[in-house]
């Protein structure tokens, strides 16, 4: 019955206006699928409008859909959404929050889950309510004393560039051991090397990262072991913030305040390995590659290591060779044009650990340098010299 259908669709309008944002048809699942492949559009009348000049469309669609709706017996007539999308965004006060224990991450989901606009907030005892048009929802809360405390470190800050303090975490983390038996080896080392720089440092023993940032202004009178993980929230955070951020210190914290947020973290306690120690001072073989053609030799080799990860490198006059071999699958060798200095010589490495490196190499060339059989391997950029990644060769 055409007037049941029409009170049906009439039904659902009411109920989906609640919506923002939305734009509703009415169709049929078989005659929409045929429309669709027949011309595109899920109706049975279309209008396709061609152009490059994008706010042109829009504004030109608006007035078709104006003209369209003014003809008599239109039904349904609206312009496909390709931009200006609705966006509900709501920002939770934690500490407003911190006074009833409420847990953020639940609060969040729980209201991205609700169509209405409106929600009522009010508490019962130990119980939160939100109330909505169509839902309800009790959430238990905790008691204040039990809610995690903040510590506030209250030092002289160190002002900087956020994405650059993240920049040089973000480098050296995936070095970083994940054991705890050694935490100084789980944690990131920052210290001031030069003046307007700080140098970040992270090892697990098997390989080294050090990474040097330009910091104009920043003075580093001690150094820092920060856990690794917690550094990486840090870093997250610093990222993000378009702008300074501070950072503040004392013999067992650290903080980091970027806008109003505020990160805090324990500091490692122990000393750092004097890595200066393991770095060769003079080199007896050094090659230069492109950084694309070792990549594409790293791609190439992981097809074929064995259970070790072992890649052995060979550095020929000319040319450095990377070659894996794997009992079950077969070999591989790849070969690359390299300008080298010093005789030949045969390592074995750990595939990733070459690998991993990788997105950090920002020029297009890349060094290998290496004090003899035995010793470890070092690359560096080629003109870009604010990195230095070590790597020990793997007994044969």
């Amino acid at each position: 019955d055409e007037i049941m259908k029409l009170g049906l669709e009439q039904e659902i309008t009411d109920l989906a206006v609640h919506f923002p944002g939305q734009a509703y048809l009415f169709s049929q699942p078989i005659e929409l699928r045929f429309n669709e492949m027949i011309s595109g559009v899920r109706s049975d009348v279309g209008v396709k409008l061609f152009g490059d000049e994008f706010d042109v469309l829009v504004k030109k669609a608006q007035d078709i859909e104006k003209i369209l709706k003014s003809i008599e017996g239109n039904a349904d007539v609206s312009t496909e959404q390709v931009t200006g999308q609705s966006v509900l965004q709501i920002k939770v006060n934690r500490e407003e929050l911190a006074r009833y224990g409420v847990p953020a991450q639940t609060l969040l989901q729980t209201i991205s889950l609700i169509p209405q606009k409106d929600v009522t907030f009010f508490t019962e005892g130990e119980v939160l309510h939100i109330e909505s048009q169509s839902s309800k929802t009790d959430i238990k809360t905790m008691e204040v004393a039990d809610f995690p405390h903040i510590p506030r470190v209250e030092t002289q800050p160190l002002v900087m560039r956020g994405s650059l303090f993240a920049l040089g975490i973000k480098t050296t983390a995936f070095t970083a051991s994940v054991s705890s038996i050694k935490p100084e080896l789980g944690s990131i080392y920052i210290f001031q090397k030069k003046e307007h720089t700080l140098t970040f440092v992270a090892t697990d023993s098997f390989r080294l990262m050090e990474k040097t940032v330009s910091l104009k202004g920043v003075i580093l009178t001690e150094s820092l072991l920060i856990p690794y993980k917690n550094a990486l929230e840090i870093a997250r955070v610093a990222e993000t913030f378009d702008g300074d951020v501070s950072f503040c210190f004392t013999e067992n914290q650290c903080a980091l305040q970027a806008g109003n947020i505020y990160v805090t973290s324990r500091l490692t306690s122990g000393t750092f390995p004097d890595y200066e120690q393991i770095i060769p001072k003079e080199y007896s073989v050094e090659a230069v590659l492109l950084t694309s053609d070792l990549g594409h030799a790293l791609k190439k080799t992981n097809i074929f290591l064995n259970k070790f990860l072992q890649l052995t490198c060979t550095v020929s006059e000319g040319a450095v060779t990377f070659s894996s071999q794997n009992g079950e699958c077969g070999a591989t060798t790849e070969s690359i044009k390299a300008t080298t200095q010093g005789g030949e010589l045969r390592l074995n490495f750990n595939q990733r650990y070459l690998s991993e490196v990788m997105p950090h190499i920002t020029d297009d060339s890349v060094a290998l340098k290496c004090a003899g059989v035995g010793r470890p391997i070092v690359l560096e950029n080629v003109h870009d010299r604010s990195f230095r990644y070590l790597i020990m060769p793997m007994n044969k």
